[in-house]
């Protein structure tokens, strides 16, 4: 068995497979039709929802499989920073709370976090399945290998959390968890600002335009009131009578 140039295919004496993780589909002939038979199986196989293609897609976690572990004085759990996904850890001390404590608050800090990472997760995915499936509809219209090896797109990321969750700046801690009271009624001042100046400027414009008309219909009354004020003199007979 020969790995193909084309993702998922593979090349048997005398016959095309297809092999995407325990699911597999084999095709006898090796001629360009078969290729494209196999392609277009691969295809449908990739369309299913639970497909996500591997460095195209982030991982989404379950709040039923949160791990906490216990280092002496503190607990902490893994987690990932809501900017660029970094692996990153929360840890909890025990000096204020008992253990069983510290646990409950600790689950209920990453379940809020996997709530915000998940609603971003779910979109990322979206997108970059999209971008996956144009390159591999690609290679069946032209029987070339078209789709790129992918990693992690961070840009795409970031984008995506600020788009859905809001700038960094809201939050008080790196997994966007715990907002910042006085960032967000700083954001809402300054959004009361901007609107006001808006609402400023739509009134000038508006007492403008007024202005604007009056003068026009003054002007034009006053051309109106000269031109009908001025009477015609009378004309002589051309015959006396």
């Amino acid at each position: 068995m020969e790995q193909d140039k084309f993702k998922h295919i593979f090349r048997l004496p005398g016959s095309i497979q297809v092999r995407i993780a325990k699911w597999q589909q084999t095709f006898r002939g090796k001629s360009d039709l078969v290729l494209h038979q196999a392609l277009v199986a691969r295809n449908h196989h990739y369309q299913q929802t639970e497909f996500q293609p591997k460095g195209w897609c982030v991982n989404l976690f379950d709040s039923n499989e949160i791990s906490i572990t216990h280092h002496g004085d503190y607990i902490q759990t893994a987690m990932r920073t809501m900017l660029d996904r970094k692996v990153s850890y929360k840890r909890l001390y025990l000096s204020r709370l008992t253990l069983e404590e510290a646990k409950a608050e600790l689950q209920r800090f990453k379940m809020a976090w996997i709530n915000q990472h998940n609603r971003v997760a779910v979109r990322f995915n979206q997108i970059q399945k999209n971008a996956f499936l144009e390159y591999a509809q690609e290679e069946i219209e032209t029987l070339y290998p078209a789709i790129p090896e992918q990693g992690f797109d961070r840009e795409l990321w970031n984008r995506l959390v600020v788009q859905e969750l809001g700038p960094a700046a809201h939050y008080q801690d790196p997994y966007f968890v715990l907002p910042d009271e006085n960032a967000l009624a700083k954001h809402a001042q300054a959004q009361q600002k901007k609107s006001a100046h808006h609402r400023g400027k739509a009134n000038h414009s508006k007492t403008s335009n007024t202005k604007s008309n009056h003068a026009k219909f003054s002007a034009q009354h006053k051309s109106n009131r000269d031109f009908h004020g001025k009477h015609p003199s009378p004309q002589k007979p051309r015959y006396p009578s």
